[in-house]
């Protein structure tokens, strides 16, 4: 499946850590591609909902201390 937004923001949010670290590099992919991530600058919430959703589930999730 080719990622878009949409599908980007639910890996994101969802609770299984095992989906989140595989989506971690089609993530970067998906930002980095120019091609792939057309929608990425026209929906600016998704984007915000993406990086909020990448601070409070990952980062707090982490065991870093």
């Amino acid at each position: 499946m080719e990622p878009n937004m949409e599908y980007c923001l639910t890996q994101v949010l969802q609770k299984d850590v095992a989906r989140r670290l595989q989506m971690g590099p089609e993530l970067i992919d998906y930002i980095t591609d120019a091609d792939k991530c057309h929608d990425l600058e026209s929906d600016q919430t998704a984007l915000d909902k993406m990086v909020d959703g990448i601070a409070t589930s990952w980062v707090n999730s982490s065991n870093f201390k």
